[in-house]
């Protein structure tokens, strides 16, 4: 791959220290260079005509088939648009010509509205548990602003939003006093150069597990009908991770 630019990792790294992401604590360490990758990846990736979408996503657990002890991330670029980001792009695109604004802007709108699944509520980013959410104890974050790219949000909404995931992340953590196992997938919007107004990045954070010792599993209806049931309401997940204390530097 083609080396990262520097100038761009230099600032990252600044403001990830800015925001006191040491590596201390509970959450990961945020200068790992798979971090401040994202943006730079989706930008040097994306200029490749083979590529049509960049997903950056992260495993933490062995109950999620990682090996690794610390959390394992990966950034897969696809010759197609995924089914599901596909998904949410085709409906995203709907609204956007009906209402002339982007549907997650909108739905993000109404959350805050409601407030009763909202975690974190910043200046330029908030981490909600969404109210369509599948798993339990699910979580979304994402810029206030619709922006299609990673490399696209200014400083100050990279700084918050990094500020909303270490929220939710620490959230998730404190909920049973462990490290909690999640996959956590970054969805964009297409690298084909076109201007994607309709596209509104986020990430999505699943977690593994549905109350202490119990695993979540993919059933029949899930796996075979590609329809969740969820059996624990969202407003009863968003409660007890709203009730778990953060503190962030």
């Amino acid at each position: 791959m083609t080396a990262p630019n520097d100038g761009a990792l230099r600032r990252d790294v600044e403001l990830a220290k800015a925001m006191g992401f040491n590596g201390v604590g509970k959450h990961q360490k945020v200068e790992d260079p798979r971090y401040l990758y994202w943006a730079d990846r989706t930008a040097v990736l994306g200029t490749r005509a083979e590529v049509a979408y960049v997903m950056p996503f992260e495993n933490r657990g062995v109950e999620v088939g990682v090996t690794l002890q610390h959390p394992h991330g990966q950034i897969y670029a696809y010759g197609f648009v995924p089914p599901i980001p596909a998904r949410e792009l085709a409906a995203a695109c709907r609204h956007h010509e009906a209402h002339g604004r982007a549907l997650l802007a909108a739905h993000i709108v109404a959350e805050l509205a409601e407030g009763r699944r909202v975690l974190y509520r910043g200046a330029a980013a908030v981490a909600y548990v969404p109210a369509h959410a599948r798993y339990p104890y699910e979580m979304w974050v994402a810029p206030r602003r619709p922006a299609a790219l990673l490399g696209e949000l200014t400083d100050d909404e990279r700084v918050d939003l990094a500020r909303a995931l270490k929220t939710a992340l620490l959230k998730l953590d404190g909920l049973w006093n462990r490290p909690v196992p999640y996959v956590l997938v970054v969805h964009q919007g297409p690298t084909d150069g076109a201007p994607h107004p309709e596209a509104h990045l986020h990430v999505e954070i699943y977690p593994a597990y549905r109350s202490p010792g119990r695993l979540t599993y993919l059933a029949g209806t899930e796996v075979g009908a590609g329809t969740f049931a969820n059996d624990v309401l969202p407003e009863t997940s968003a409660a007890e991770l709203q009730a778990v204390a953060v503190e962030i530097a």
